[in-house]
């Protein structure tokens, strides 16, 4: 478990992708070995869930605000942190084994499912579950929001990870633009926003995520409470490429689109002065949280 010491510290996120793709490391786990013997339509149905869980919480957090000055100048540091929640969904997959198809364990499983082969009698084993072992799978990211030009202000995220111990280096990138719709429409009783937001992901040249958000929120003050919510349409997608030791497997290079394509928001923030609180629920077919902190103004 040497990449989850590692990386955890840092994003805990990448420490668990590692466990699914990291046969490149010197010594391989029980846990690499087994996933070796299998092709890449297996693999696929197996590590899908933390692909749709991972770009949910990617296209998550961005903004808890939609009221946004046509001109000034606006600066905050925010801490986020989010988590998509491990439903039932998420925890087995059909495994289309020579034998025949059965229903076993994802990475977020838990046991090692099996099918009897009727020629033989032997049991056919699925890879083993629970290498991942929790109710959600959490993202922490560092933003700056900047503005006001002509009603917009910019987000980014970035967390750079250096290669550790012949582990690859890791990134995620975030870039994104929120606009106001009340200066064109000033007779609406609410702040009201549109976004669109890209944000990328890499771990060597092992794990590479992608996601898009697009969508509108609206918010209210009410002295130093805000309430807000939205709208969003988002994409995401992971690619998956790897050679396994053992040479008579085919090398595994798969693409995944994430699950989750539609998100309803309502949060809070508790805006006190150059601090703030917030947080929110996100409801689509994977349900997500986010909070932070916030400095700035």
């Amino acid at each position: 478990m040497t990449p989850l010491r590692h990386t955890g510290r840092l994003l805990v996120a990448v420490a668990c992708a590692l466990l699914v793709v990291a046969p490149r490391l010197r010594a391989q786990s029980n846990f690499e070995k087994t996933l070796d013997q299998f092709n890449q339509n297996d693999v696929k149905g197996y590590i899908q869930p933390f692909g749709d869980l991972f770009g949910t919480d990617m296209n998550a957090g961005m903004f808890h605000s939609a009221e946004i000055a046509r001109t000034g100048f606006h600066m905050s540091f925010e801490i986020v942190g989010m988590a998509s929640m491990v439903g039932d969904a998420q925890k087995t997959y059909t495994l289309n084994s020579p034998v025949g198809s059965f229903k076993t364990a994802t990475i977020f499983g838990g046991g090692r499912d099996s099918l009897i082969n009727p020629k033989t009698g032997q049991p056919y084993y699925g890879i083993a579950g629970g290498f991942i072992n929790t109710p959600a799978l959490p993202l922490a990211a560092p933003q700056i929001t900047i503005g006001d030009v002509f009603g917009t202000r910019a987000i980014i995220r970035y967390i750079g990870i250096p290669a550790l111990s012949g582990l690859p280096s890791a990134s995620l990138f975030g870039i994104g633009a929120q606009h106001s719709v009340n200066q064109w429409l000033p007779v609406i009783p609410l702040d009201v926003a549109a976004h669109i937001y890209y944000s990328k992901f890499s771990f060597g040249d092992l794990i590479n995520f992608s996601g898009l958000a697009i969508g509108a929120q609206a918010s209210k003050s009410f002295s130093v409470l805000r309430v807000y919510g939205g709208l969003q349409w988002e994409k995401s997608s992971m690619e998956v490429k790897y050679t396994p030791a053992d040479v008579t497997v085919p090398a595994v290079d798969i693409t995944m689109d994430g699950a989750n394509s539609f998100r309803a928001t309502l949060g809070l923030c508790l805006h006190l002065g150059f601090f703030s609180i917030f947080g929110d629920a996100n409801f689509g077919s994977i349900t997500n949280y986010s909070a932070g902190i916030g400095f700035g103004g």
